[in-house]
């Protein structure tokens, strides 16, 4: 169907605009003939966007539609020991609430918890802040085993959970970042979700937040773009097995899995969870993803922190498509579909739209007729705008049981000025990485 709709919007489109121009608009266009090059370059735009928003972008709303009908998940069959690891750099504002949110987790959780924090080389009071916590929450659960450790100098966050994951006495590892919280029963549906499905690796809702009233715009359009992320394309990768990355704020391991990945492979710190994950899907292991399972992470709020964690984002994701894990494309899986779509649509397609955007005068100069090229733009921007609110409200649905949760569907007309960025950011990204750039890590400042 969604195929279907694309082919007739793709067919039928043209037609119409001409039909509003003339009887809506009032404009009886020039129909002059135009080059080849022009006409030939605009429809080839016009197509790709039509067949990947509506055709592509569809199948992926069916996919996660399905995957959402078929999870059921009962209740435990057994509960075994969880480890939480907790790599902390600087993050002496948030680690209280993330530790008590674990240690939360552990006293409605049926089986043995620990927690487990390593500072990596902190130059505030993360390591005073989370040892002082820890002596707290311990005092309030005494039943839960917590730890903290200190490197003395920054060796990285892949080697601060390769620490924590040798020193965890839990059969499931569960990765927390330190700027995140979950909520009370995350860990309970996390392994409902990994016992119930066999999976070695399993991942859960993830809300962006400033940790205080959530207004600035920044966050808000990121929390559209999770919903769409998470509550669409990670539910649709979930349904062939094809999730690509359990993320740090919230995933859960099989702890043997896990440090043997930790152990015998040179984790590189940039996108490491990308990394881990894509190991793992090397070995054919099921992944999964449950949106029962939620928490909040702190996400950036200004311009210079986003763009740095975009970045280091889609650099890793090149890195390790490209190079790292470079054989999994070619692989006879609908992971490989999977990894080609994040390629294209996510570095090809940002190419593209680059060029689109900035050919438009180009478009203008040349076309045969300026006012109805114009009005044609319009009409387009009017169809763009309307696949996109139509999307974001399944993706609101999807991840919040709201089409408009808290009146995020208002922002959709600015949530194009986070698609531009994250447009340059992709290019910038693939440029460096062609100019031998494999990114590094730090800590953006929010």
């Amino acid at each position: 169907m969604p195929i279907l709709l694309a082919f007739l919007c793709w067919l039928y489109f043209p037609a119409l605009t001409y039909a509003l121009s003339v009887y809506v608009f009032g404009y009886r266009p020039n129909l002059q003939p135009a080059h080849w090059l022009w006409h030939g370059t605009l429809y080839a735009f016009f197509t790709l966007y039509t067949f990947l928003a509506i055709g592509v972008g569809g199948i992926m709303v069916v996919a996660a539609w399905i995957w959402k009908r078929k999870e059921e998940i009962g209740e435990n069959v057994r509960c075994p020991w969880v480890s939480f690891v907790v790599p902390a750099y600087n993050e002496e504002k948030h680690i209280v609430k993330c530790i008590t949110s674990l240690f939360t987790n552990a006293s409605n959780y049926l089986g043995f918890c620990e927690v487990i924090v390593v500072d990596y080389g902190s130059t505030d009071y993360t390591y005073e802040v989370a040892w002082m916590t820890m002596k707290k929450c311990r005092r309030q659960w005494p039943n839960i085993r917590g730890r903290v450790i200190r490197h003395c100098a920054n060796l990285g966050k892949a080697e601060a959970i390769r620490t924590d994951a040798n020193r965890a006495m839990g059969e499931l590892i569960a990765t927390v970042d330190a700027d995140t919280w979950w909520e009370p029963n995350a860990l309970q549906e996390l392994v409902k979700a990994a016992e119930k499905g066999g999976e070695y690796a399993v991942s859960g809702y993830i809300h962006p937040t400033d940790g205080e009233n959530e207004r600035k715009l920044y966050i808000i359009l990121q929390q559209l773009e999770y919903s769409q992320g998470l509550g669409i394309y990670r539910s649709a990768q979930a349904l062939g097995n094809a999730v690509l990355v359990v993320p740090g704020p919230m995933g859960l391991y099989r702890a043997d899995v896990l440090r043997e990945i930790l152990n015998n492979k040179d984790i590189k710190p940039v996108a490491e969870d990308l990394e881990i994950t894509l190991e793992m899907q090397k070995k054919k292991l099921l992944i999964g993803y449950t949106e029962n399972a939620r928490s909040s992470t702190v996400a950036p709020t200004t311009f210079k922190a986003f763009w740095a964690q975009r970045l280091r984002w889609f650099i890793g994701g090149i890195h390790n498509m490209l190079s790292i894990h470079k054989d999994l494309l070619f692989k006879r899986r609908f992971l490989s579909l999977v990894l080609w779509d994040a390629l294209i649509l996510g570095y090809g397609c940002s190419l593209l739209e680059f060029a689109a955007l900035f050919s438009l005068p180009i478009f203008l100069w040349f076309a045969p007729d300026k006012i109805f090229f114009l009005l044609n733009l319009l009409l387009y921007a009017l169809l763009a705008f309307a696949v996109g609110i139509i999307y974001h409200a399944i993706a609101l649905k999807f991840s919040y049981g709201k089409y408009n949760h808290k009146n995020l569907l208002f922002y959709t007309p600015l949530y194009y000025l986070l698609r531009m960025i994250n447009v340059f950011a992709r290019t910038k990204s693939l440029i460096n990485y062609l100019i031998g750039d494999r990114g590094s890590w730090q800590k953006p400042i929010k």
